[in-house]
Formats: C-alpha cells, structure tokens, sequence
C-alpha cells in the first residue's frame, strides 16, 4: 500500500483526517493557521497564508490524524493487538466518591491526583466541561486534588487538549497529561521534533477510546427534553455511577437523564467522527498508562460499583501506578492478560483487524489516509483477498461514496 509522504491541510481536514487535537495550532501559530468552530463540534484548522514548504512538513510530521506513530522501545511484553505493557490489572479509585463520579472505575482521576500529591509535576493537563458552554470542553490545569476532581467524568465531545502545548513547554514546568490515545500520538509526534516535550511532559494518560461524537447526537436528546444549550448549567456525558446516565440541567434546576446503554444500543446514531471509525490505535500505544472499560462484550448493560483494566505500557507507567497503590489512593483486585482485553473491548480488536482494509478502499479512491509505523497490523489484519477484508473495502467504498468521510457542511453539498 502507497504511502504518502506529505499531506496538505485541506486533504487533512476535508477527508475527515482531523481529529481536532489543536496541536497544529499551538506549534504553527496564529499567524499561520485559523481556526473555525463548525456545527458537529470540530475546531477545524485553515490556512491563513499558504504554508511554507518546511511548515507542511512540520504539519504532517506532528498531526495524529495522519501519522500514527508508535513507541522505539519495549520495556517488557509486547502482545500483537495490544502493544506493550509492563502490567495488566484491574482496579478503582480507593475513594468512593471519586469512584463514583469517575466515569468507571476512578483509576485515572486517582493516578492525576497521585502525580500531584507526590510532586511528580507541578500539575495536570487535561480537560473539564465549558462552565459557559457546557456540551463543550476547555483545556483545564489542575494543581490541587479538588480541580482533578472537579473536571473527572468522560467527555463525548470534540476537544482541543493540545492547543496549549507550546506555551506550557515554553514555560518549563513538568506537568502530566490526561486524554485520548490520539492526543498522546501527537505528544509523541512532537518529541520526535521537540526534545522539550519528553523533558517536560512526566505523564502520558490515556482512556481506551470508543471514538467521540458530533454535537447532533446529543443535540437530539436536548430537542427530545426541550432544551436549548444556552439554558444549561451542566452537561454529563457520562459518570456520577458506572457508566452513570447521559444528562442535563438548566438554569432553571430542570433535570433530564438517559440511561447509557439505551443512548449507546444502535449503533446506527452513534455519529462517530470519520478518523476515529479508522482508528489504528485508539488503545493508547503512545501513551504511559491507559485506563479502560471492563464490561463484558464491551456493553454496559446496568449500573455497577466502576472497574477499570488497567494497561500499564512501560516502566514509567507501571511505577507510577504501583506508587497510587502504596498511597491508598488505587485498590487493585484482579491480575490480568490479553484475552481479559480482548473479553472486554472486542470492538477495539475488530477494528485493528479491519483498518487496512479501510485504507485500501481510500487508496484505491486517490484519498489520503493515516500512516503508522506500529509493526503488527500487517499481522492482524484481515489478509486482501478474503472474505473479511473484501466486506470492510466494500463497506468503507459505500461509506466514501455517499461522502461519509467529508465535515457535515461538505456533506450536505
């Protein structure tokens, strides 16, 4: 399969390649690049003036949605759908109340407040819920156990974690970094560039991500409650109970929820952003930790206590986490192995064994796609030529076809 070795913007962001991250826009600068909030929630990047040919290659370098790169080295056992991991477990937040307003178990919520405690960093770089407009998010720095807590919970919405990133390293102070698995492949795509980045960022957190959604899908449940966004005070993806309910509060103190299972069970409304539906690594290769759902089949179908599989990927990592346990602040119950992922998130497994098969259905459409360095896909993947690679071509073809990879406004057009 052709790889491409430079991309423009426009290919990026009208491909649906974007996965809004702000990187592009912290490291390039104002003075090249602007950026329009569009109705599906995305902060898309535009040129303000054409790109020198050193800033293309810096864009392509850098940009997850395009080049999604994987660690050099190996602390300890690497497993082929997995990647490595130093230690694979399950636990919780020790705290029940962290527990519960976490969107399962707590664990990340718990490690952020570790860091701090223990003056690892100086504080954490993650997201919380826009007070002004709370279907969004907002790039959040928390110093104290009381701002980790307050910006705990899932957020379901586009974000921009990265748009800070240059300012925080011009600054000097190590910090740790809480978010998707493509937010730590631009931080590492970054320290390929930037020596400053491994320097400074002591902590690369992640959730195993289903992938996130456009802003209509959950515009449906305020029609549905006759809401306006303008009236709310509070938006909950997720959390207050495992996996918690889907809910809103307006001004006026009127409350409405819906069951997550039930917003989740067709997966014809998901409405997930392009990229992420090929997503080669939405299990946090990059990132030192990552944190994951627990349910089996991958579906919730009740309310439970919060359990999180914990993917520790290399020393720092697993020091890391063993450190939260010394402190109390992480109870751990169950030692784990490969196949209690593949048990848990067998959705994350069909989809690294259907990517390839998507990218030759882009390729044999002349569209760029994202490249990667991880080793094992050609080894998991489904094989050209038989029946299961054949169905997802065929069905990413359709998908391209009626224009299902373009932003909603191409779409429409």
């Amino acid at each position: 399969m052709e790889i491409h070795p430079h991309y423009s913007l426009d290919e990026i962001v009208e491909n649906g390649l974007c996965t809004g991250c702000g990187l592009c826009r912290s490291v390039l600068g104002a003075e090249v690049l602007t950026f329009t909030n569009e109705e599906d929630g995305l902060e898309r990047p535009r040129e303000k003036r054409p790109m020198s040919g050193q800033e293309k290659a810096t864009l392509n370098a850098i940009c997850p949605g395009v080049n999604v790169s994987v660690p050099d080295t190996v602390d300890g056992s690497y497993d082929p759908m997995w990647g490595a991991y130093t230690r694979l477990v399950r636990g919780f937040a020790s705290d029940p109340a962290i527990r519960f307003r976490a969107a399962t178990g707590g664990v990340l919520t718990a490690l952020a407040i570790h860091i701090l405690e223990s003056g690892k960093a100086d504080y954490i770089m993650h997201l919380r819920a826009d007070p002004e407009r709370p279907m969004l998010s907002m790039v959040q720095r928390s110093f104290s156990r009381e701002d980790v807590v307050a910006a705990s919970g899932s957020r379901y919405s586009a974000s921009a974690p990265l748009v800070g990133i240059n300012q925080a390293l011009d600054e000097g102070r190590p910090f740790a970094f809480v978010g998707k698995p493509c937010d730590a492949t631009a931080l590492a795509n970054l320290a390929r560039l930037d020596a400053r980045v491994n320097e400074l960022c002591r902590y690369k957190m992640v959730m195993v991500c289903g992938g996130f959604s456009e802003l209509s899908k959950f515009g449906e449940l305020l029609d549905r409650w006759n809401m306006e966004p303008e009236e709310l005070t509070r938006f909950s993806y997720r959390g207050n109970g495992c996996p918690g309910p889907t809910a809103a509060e307006t001004k006026e103190g009127r409350v409405e929820g819906v069951p997550y299972w039930e917003l989740w069970s067709d997966e014809s409304t998901w409405r997930s952003f392009y990229r992420c539906k090929i997503c080669p690594d939405a299990i946090g290769l990059s990132a030192d930790l990552a944190a994951l759902d627990v349910w089996d089949d991958g579906n919730a179908t009740q309310e439970d206590d919060g359990w999180n599989g914990i993917i520790a990927r290399n020393d720092v990592g697993r020091e890391l986490l063993e450190g939260a346990v010394a402190s109390g602040l992480i109870t751990l119950d169950e030692e784990w192995d490969t196949g209690e992922l593949d048990r848990c998130q067998p959705h994350q497994v069909r989809k690294r064994q259907a990517v390839k098969a998507r990218y030759a259905a882009m390729a044999e459409n002349g569209l760029p796609y994202p490249r990667t360095g991880d080793p094992c896909l050609d080894g998991i993947s489904h094989q050209p030529g038989s029946e299961a690679f054949e169905r997802e071509k065929s069905g990413t073809l359709s998908r391209l076809a009626r224009g299902g990879h373009l932003r909603p406004e191409s779409r429409e057009t």
